[in-house]
């Protein structure tokens, strides 16, 4: 029997054994600033937590559940108060209270197929199934009576109901639009202060989500100390402000990155900072504060900023700093930043939603394809032509079109082969007919699909090489490269085509 679950190195127990919770009277959690508990005491039956100024808790005495099984969920809520950020412990907690309310596994010990069966029904929520996944592997990994490995491999195999946490980025255009940016960019650089410190600390607020894009979170953790003025030799002032990351794996504090910041932003702060000492005094550690000098919450921050956005015109009900995070995001990606520095800028973890904005937004697609106009391999394409004549569909043979599978996806009404009817190309069809001069192009072919497709594949390709860590001099990755070029190529020459034919016909 486990004496404590801090002791995660101890011997599983025997299969007799059952699981009876003794951990620490006190359990240190992942605390983000120092003006909130850093400890959560289990001697009462409420066990209560902070973070970004909210409070958590979970209510012993108001789940109803097998004791021995309350037990088991008492150990796994305090390893991870000690091994999770407090947002993620609270995930865990409403999973033990919809359990509790809708009986779900209530009983103790549980049938495998009743298992299977849950983790189904709980796959309505990404968060409910994650969470019961990291209980059963908890349970699981200290051998504790009821856990079989074969069950815990089943659920794994379920898959939640969800949209993919990134797909909005990917299929739509997320930021500000032109004219929203310029009525926000008139409203960061009104006049301020006017109404007191607290309008000044709102428009802070506004014009550092503008710069830096932080997290709510990263936003409540800012101390008057990640402030830094760097006072030249010269006349010059430099600030940089020391941004606490969010989302980062394995930390109890959270890591502090130097970012730097605008000379207006600056003095901004700097002016904010004396208002606050002057108003609190000397103990005032956090940036932004209420009227009583208390820490925002993160609640109050998404108030705050929700409300300068509709001064500013812009009307966001369901986004406020994720707004900012998106046109951030989606502007470092339109001046061609790579993926890698946008995750470090963003504070991600993955090149994963860097990546989105690079590949999939429809202003990104133009942009680039205006960009393409000064790639040399763009215009080597265009200047050979690698295709053949332009065509229309009605002048050919159905036997002479070219149809293929590009990214596990059918595609056919693209162009026509040159080659006799009885004569098999020795190369694969659609891959290698954009830089074939057999191939005959239909001016209103479907090639946006053909380039949609290739993206896809190519983005499929780059994830695989980087798990591998072959993404440099990748072969493949490079022929998808330059076929999507030639495919971009031959729309243009259609277009250009159409127009032609629209000419003429005037």
């Amino acid at each position: 029997m486990p004496k404590s679950v801090n002791q995660d190195q101890v011997p599983s127990p025997s299969p007799s054994a059952t699981y009876v919770f003794r951990g620490p009277a006190r359990i240190p959690i992942r605390a983000r600033t120092n003006d909130q508990p850093l400890y959560v005491s289990t001697q009462s039956t409420i066990w209560k937590w902070y973070d970004g100024g909210l409070s958590f808790e979970v209510n012993w005495g108001e789940i109803y559940l097998d004791p021995s099984l309350l037990e088991i969920f008492k150990g796994f809520i305090a390893h991870s108060l000690e091994r999770y950020a407090p947002r993620t412990v609270e995930m865990f907690s409403r999973l033990l209270k919809r359990m509790s309310k809708n009986g779900i596994l209530n009983n103790f010990p549980w049938g495998s197929n009743e298992v299977v069966l849950a983790a189904t029904r709980l796959s309505n929520s990404r968060h409910d199934l994650f969470s019961f996944r990291a209980f059963y592997r908890w349970a699981l990994n200290r051998g504790l009576v009821g856990f079989s490995q074969e069950v815990y491999l089943a659920i794994k195999e379920i898959k939640s109901n969800h949209v993919d946490p990134y797909s909005r980025i990917f299929l739509s255009q997320v930021g500000l639009e032109l004219n929203e940016e310029i009525r926000l960019l008139k409203r960061i650089e009104s006049e301020v202060g006017r109404d007191g410190w607290i309008s000044l600390q709102s428009n802070i607020l506004l014009h550092l989500g503008f710069e830096l894009a932080p997290r709510s979170i990263q936003f409540h953790a800012l101390d008057i100390s990640d402030f830094e003025i760097v006072r030249a030799a010269g006349l010059d002032t430099y600030y940089t402000l020391w941004l606490p990351m969010a989302k980062k794996f394995g930390q109890r504090r959270p890591e502090r990155r130097p970012r730097k910041i605008t000379i207006s932003l600056g003095k901004k702060i700097e002016s904010h900072i004396a208002k606050l000492r002057c108003r609190f005094g000397a103990t005032c550690e956090a940036l932004f504060v209420g009227p009583t000098g208390k820490r925002l919450s993160t609640t109050d921050i998404g108030k705050n900023l929700k409300s300068e956005l509709r001064e500013a015109g812009i009307e966001r009900p369901s986004q406020v700093s994720m707004l900012l995070r998106h046109h951030l995001g989606q502007g470092l990606a339109d001046q061609g930043t790579p993926s890698e520095l946008i995750a470090e800028l963003l504070g991600h973890n993955s090149t994963v939603a860097a990546r989105a904005y690079v590949t999939a937004t429809p202003n990104i697609a133009r942009i680039k394809e205006k960009a393409l106009g000064k790639s040399p391999a763009y215009q080597r394409i265009m200047h050979s032509l690698l295709t053949g004549e332009i065509v229309q569909r009605r002048d050919t043979s159905a036997e002479r079109e070219v149809r293929g599978v590009v990214d596990m996806q059918y595609i056919g009404d693209i162009g026509a082969c040159a080659l006799s009817a009885h004569t098999h190309c020795p190369y694969n069809p659609v891959y290698a007919c954009y830089t074939c001069k057999k191939f005959h192009p239909f001016a209103d072919g479907r090639h946006e699909q053909v380039k949609e497709a290739l993206q896809r594949e190519a983005q499929r390709f780059i994830d695989m090489a980087e798990q591998a860590g072959e993404l440099r001099h990748n072969r493949t990755l490079a022929q998808h490269q330059t076929t999507i070029l030639a495919v971009i190529a031959t729309i243009d020459r259609c277009q250009g085509h159409i127009k032609e034919s629209e000419n003429d016909s005037v």
